[in-house]
This record gives structure tokens, sequence and C-alpha cells, in this order.
């Protein structure tokens, strides 16, 4: 057994994810304080609460079997945030504070100014909000694997949008599903923040499932957190009767206090007799919810060309006008190739109907990255982040961790009532622009920072080409009236491109594989998730418009 000595404060938490073979004792003063004597076959979830301050000794013989461990004050770790713990055969390492900030900055494939999470899988951004001065970000998380595996809510706050601190495990699935060979959890959901102040999270979980697209059951609950935002203190089931015709898609409420009807309303993602829909739930209490009816039913040209359902559905109102955002899994664009794609409408909602200005959906980004957007409102605005992932093409394996977030983005309509997205204002103000000089005219040198390159004027023609020792890393041209990007693993088979005829302002950032496009005063955006050539050293740009080049500090 390997054995090494940790210190403790009163009251501290040990929070492991662990699969046999292995075992772990935790001593003091020679008195076994803990002992686990063998690990299950599964993955399963382990936690120790140490009593008095002092210095224990952990012996452990198995260090591949801790899968994701880390350590926590309950009383300070809404400052100093969780302690991670890395086993070998013969030392424990822990990372606090800015060290755990200097190690993932040390990854050089790892974006800098998109969230990740330190290890593991990471999908939809969920529960999202700000109290006080700190921002609240909670995510869908694996902690036992690179892949998708039973969900979890990890957690992490930030003054700014921009620096984060990494917090304990919030929501963790009723069952332990490993031990059923099934799939399933805490999936995603919203924050509500009551009219006296007291927040709770709604979310969906999936019961123990062994197929993952059809056959099983989606229930809603809501979950109030402890006093110090650290874990789910109660849950409790609100609904698990779905409507005639909805089967197995039921799932990631939006939950708010709707003042014209003087009562709570939620809307829920799938599909109805196989068309994908929004369905409208209402409430007098938050605890018994009555079906209204659909809120949007997708056309059935949807369904045709593949789309299951509709995921993570957000409405809320702008400037007196109401938006509908959606994802439709499974869906397939004939035109393009193009995969679950994210559409928006805006209109008016009155008497419990949604009232579209147009049957024309906005298409909200021409990358397939950008998906399970999630928006919440606060001071006056609507603060988005999104989940990017490669639907065509896998992260490489050998990576401590799968998934980022976009940059959080400011949603706002313009005078043509389009729904617009750019970065929001607390990014702007946490980066720091250092402007770039072309070495020659239109080639600039990079460094290993991210770009943010911005163009305004005469856009037709332009040309953007980003190359890491002369191999592509991204390409964005404007010609014909429509933007497009390439990346080094497209071949043609699908088209990622937007129309903006007329437009002259386009802003582009890149950070380690992430390029965010944004033009028409946000009005058409496109992300792209690459893992080839992250790290462009030469940067050409062909363009009739002003330039102006950044690093990112």
């Amino acid at each position: 057994m390997a054995k090494a000595t940790v210190s403790f404060a009163s009251g501290e938490r040990l929070e492991f994810w662990a699969v046999g073979p292995g075992a772990v004792t935790i001593s003091q003063y020679g008195e076994t304080l803990w002992h686990v004597p063998a690990f299950e076959a599964h993955p399963s979830y382990y936690s120790y609460h140490h009593r008095e301050a002092g210095s224990v000794v952990v012996e452990w013989d198995w260090p591949d079997a801790f899968l994701w461990t880390y350590s926590y004050d309950p009383a300070t770790v809404a400052k100093a945030g969780i302690k991670l713990w890395e086993f070998s055969t013969d030392e424990i390492l822990i990372r606090a504070g800015k060290e755990i900030g200097s190690w993932l900055r040390s990854d050089p494939q790892r974006p800098r100014l998109h969230f990740s999470p330190c290890r593991n899988w990471m999908n939809d951004p969920v529960g999202l909000c700000r109290i006080g001065d700190c921002w609240h970000l909670f995510y869908q998380f694996h902690p036992c694997g690179g892949d998708w595996g039973p969900m979890h809510w990890g957690h992490a706050t930030s003054p700014d949008l921009f620096t984060w601190t990494h917090m304990p495990v919030f929501l963790h699935p009723e069952q332990n599903l490993w031990r059923l060979g099934a799939t399933g959890g805490a999936f995603s959901g919203n924050a509500f923040q009551d009219r006296d102040g007291s927040l709770m999270f709604f979310y969906t979980e999936r019961l123990p499932a062994y197929d993952l697209f059809k056959g099983y059951r989606e229930i809603q609950k809501i979950a109030r957190p402890d006093r110090r935002m650290i874990k789910a203190e109660s849950i409790s089931i609100v609904l698990e009767q779905r409507p005639e015709g909805v089967e197995h898609d039921f799932r990631d409420p939006k939950v708010w206090w709707d003042k014209a009807s003087g009562a709570y309303r939620m809307v829920l993602g799938a599909s109805i007799h196989d068309d994908p829909a929004v369905l409208l739930y209402g409430s007098e209490d938050l605890l018994e919810w009555k079906y209204l009816g659909p809120l949007y039913r997708a056309p059935p040209f949807f369904r045709e060309q593949g789309a299951r359902a509709v995921e993570c559905p957000d409405f809320f109102s702008i400037d007196g006008k109401w938006v509908l955002i959606m994802g439709l899994v499974g869906h397939c664009d004939p035109d393009s190739g193009r995969h679950n794609l994210l559409y928006g409408l805006v209109g008016d909602f009155v008497d419990d109907r949604f009232i579209p200005d147009s049957d024309a959906l906005q298409l909200l980004d021409f990358g397939s990255d950008f998906y399970a957007m999630q928006s919440f409102a606060t001071g006056g605005r609507q603060i988005a982040f999104a989940w990017l992932f490669n639907w065509e093409f896998r992260k490489p394996a050998g990576s401590p961790y799968s998934g980022e977030l976009s940059l959080p983005r400011q949603l706002s309509l313009d005078a043509r009532n389009r729904i617009c997205m750019r970065p929001a204002d607390e990014v702007e103000e946490a980066l720091t622009h250092a402007p770039l000089s072309s070495a020659e005219p239109g080639r600039y040198v990079l460094d290993d920072a991210s770009i943010d390159i911005r163009l305004n004027g005469m856009l037709d023609g332009t040309r953007i080409t980003a190359t890491e020792a002369g191999q592509l890393s991204f390409s964005i041209v404007v010609e014909d009236q429509s933007v497009s990007v390439q990346l080094p693993q497209d071949d043609g088979s699908i088209r990622y491109a937007a129309a903006i005829a007329g437009t002259t302002d386009l802003r582009v950032i890149h950070d380690k594989g992430i390029v965010e496009i944004f033009a028409d005063g946000g009005a058409v955006c496109g992300t792209r998730r690459n893992y080839l050539n992250v790290r462009p050293d030469d940067l050409v740009i062909l363009s009739k418009a002003h330039v102006s080049v950044f690093s990112e500090g």
C-alpha cells in the first residue's frame, strides 16, 4: 500500500469516484478513521467527512482506481474552490487555488478563453444564474471518463464570466447507473429565482435507460440548494406524466413567472407524434403542473429530415417581444449536410399562445458546434452559453477532458427583429487586447495566444487564412454575399456558410481550435471546433475592409 500525509481542515470533505480493483484507508494517530476495503467493480461515488483539523495518513493500492477526486472545506469553498487530487504509485499531488489555473493553462491544446472542465466529459450548460456579484455556471458532467455517461451537474463560479473557480459536483443521478449498466441521470434544466428571491433549479432526470434512442423515461424535478450553494439540499419530483402523443423525449425545462397570467410557466422539449415540439405547462405553486398544449410544433419536413425532438428549448422576452430558441436533435439539413442546428423565432406570447412574426426559422449559428444554448436574464440583459462540440469529429484520445463552452454571449433584437448574439460586455472588459502589426501587408506572425480579428467596410472578396507550420488551421471566405469557414478535416461534404448580403462588419475569435464568427451586428454567427493545427503561427488577411488584429493576453 502506498501512503501519504494530507492536512485536513475541520469539516473538510473528500469526494471521489472510483472503480475496482483498489482500496483506500484514512487514519490518524494509528486509528482508522475511514476505510473502503475494496472498490466495486463498477464506478461508484464515495465521500469522507473529516472531524477535527489535523494531518491524516491516506493509504491506497491502485492509483488508476480513482477516476475523479477532490476535497473542499464547506466554509471556504465559495472563495477557494475545490482541491484537485491526483494519485500516483507513491504520492498524492494536490492542486488548489491558482495552482489549478496554472495546471489547466499548461495544456497547450486547451483553449484559454473558453470554459472547460478540469477533467472528464462536459456537455450542456445548465442552471445559469447570477447571485449578487457572483456568476454561477452549472454543466452536464460525467465524472468517470472522457465520454458521455451517467449525467451529473458540475459547477463553477466567476466574478467576471472569464475567471472560473471550480466547485464540488452539485447534482447526482438518483441511482448508481453504472451498477445497473444503464445511462441517464441529472439532465438539463434551468435556475429559477422566485418573486421572494428564493432560488431553485428545475431539471430532467432520465431514469435508468438501456437504449439511447427509444423507450427511456424522463421526469421533471426541482432541486433547492443548500445555503452555501454547494449541493442540492432537497429534491422533489414535480412532473412525471407525459401528454398524449409524447413518447420518450420529454425534457430540459425552462421555468418563469408569467406576469400576464399571474402564474408560473414551463416549456419542455419533446416530440408530438414524432414531430419535434415545445410543450407549455402552467402551475400555481411550482409543484403541480398542468399541460396547456404545444407552444410550437415543427413542420413535418423536420421529421422527414431526421429530427427526433426539440432539445433545450429557451423562451424569454426582449424589448416586448418573445423569443423561442430550440435545438432539433437528429436533424440533418439537406442543403448543407449540417446536423443538429439551433433555430430561433420571434413573436408575441398572448393568452398562453406563441404567435411568431413569421413562420421562417432563423438559423442562429451556421456552424455545427454551437448547441444546447441556455440563456438567463440579469440586469436587463440576456446572457447565454452553448456547448461546443464537433458532431462530425471527436476529440483525439489522450486529452484529460472533453467539451468546452462558447464565450458568453449577449442576446438582443435588431431593427428587423432578428436575434443577435455578440460576446458579452464582461468578456470585453476581462480580456487584454494587444494590437498586432503586420510583418508585411496582410500577414501577421502569431504567438501561442488567442486572436481577435475585426473587419469593417467592404467585405466581399475577403479571405482569412491561418496556418500552423504551413498546415491549415482555419480559413474564412466572403464571396457572392456569403461567409463560409473551412477547417483542416473538411472534405466538402458539409458546407458551413451563411448569407451576409450588405454586411459591413465581421469579427472572428480563434482560441486553440475554437472559431467563433460574428457578422451583421451578431445576426449571423458561426462556430466551429477543430482539433488539428490549433496553434496557428501565421495569419494572412486579404480584404478591402479595414482590418484590426489583436492578440489576447
